[in-house]
């Protein structure tokens, strides 16, 4: 075949082959508007997401900080100079403080509960319910973080719902809560601190074996812990 031939032959195979990708173009044309439109949309779907997101997370920080400022307030007592009024920023007792961070911590998480500065919100009510002696209140916020509370504040408020259901003398309660958090070897809390509060649980419940066995297990299994001393000393007072 002469090179002329076989030029003209491939041009007419370009022609032909243009000509159905156009045919197909046309033919899909509205298909290929639609999803142009689609991914369009996703995107600005998503970045409007992402920004709405970022909002509500610095929304929730920033209440979080004031919450926090409220619950780090100095006690200062009460003025006793007829019409004097209370500083701002100050409470007259540790009680006052206590109440009005729980109710600026309720708040944040009321408001934004599913964001970290929420869930933090919720434990750090947890602890200042704990703190006023509203053990029951207490116990059902740990339990609430518990559940949602991630790496950091699962744990955390773990220990928490420990310490509200030994302060309402459930002990078993307390030991099962305990007991699985000492088995976290990878977790948050450092395991040794764990198996002191376990220990010390059992001396409360009366449980004297158990309590020797777990002051024990930090001297055998945490050899190098700053409470190794302290693990030998409680066993020497159980009798």
């Amino acid at each position: 075949m002469k090179a002329q031939e076989r030029h003209h032959l491939k041009q007419n195979e370009f022609a032909i082959q243009t000509a159905k990708a156009l045919e197909i173009a046309k033919q899909n044309r509205d298909r290929l508007i639609i999803g142009v439109i689609a991914i369009v949309a996703i995107i600005v779907i998503g970045g409007g997401y992402l920004l709405w997101q970022k909002r509500t997370n610095d929304q929730a920080s920033g209440m979080l900080g004031t919450a926090m400022a409220v619950a780090q307030s100095p006690i200062v007592p009460a003025p006793t100079v007829p019409g004097a009024k209370q500083a701002p920023g100050t409470y007259p007792t540790e009680q006052a403080r206590n109440e009005a961070a729980v109710q600026a911590f309720q708040q944040v998480a009321a408001t934004y509960p599913s964001t970290q500065s929420g869930i933090a919100a919720k434990y750090h009510e947890a602890s200042n319910l704990l703190s006023m002696g509203k053990t029951a209140e207490a116990e059902q916020a740990f339990r609430d973080v518990s559940g949602r509370g991630g790496a950091i504040y699962g744990p955390m408020a773990k220990l928490g719902l420990a310490s509200a259901l030994v302060a309402q003398a459930k002990y078993d309660d307390g030991i099962k809560t305990l007991t699985e958090l000492s088995a976290e070897r990878d977790g948050t809390l450092p395991v040794d601190g764990v198996l002191m509060e376990l220990g010390r649980v059992y001396v409360k419940a009366g449980k004297k074996q158990e309590a020797r066995a777990t002051f024990k297990r930090v001297v055998d299994e945490f050899p190098q812990s700053p409470l190794v001393s302290a693990a030998r000393q409680q066993m020497t007072l159980i009798e």
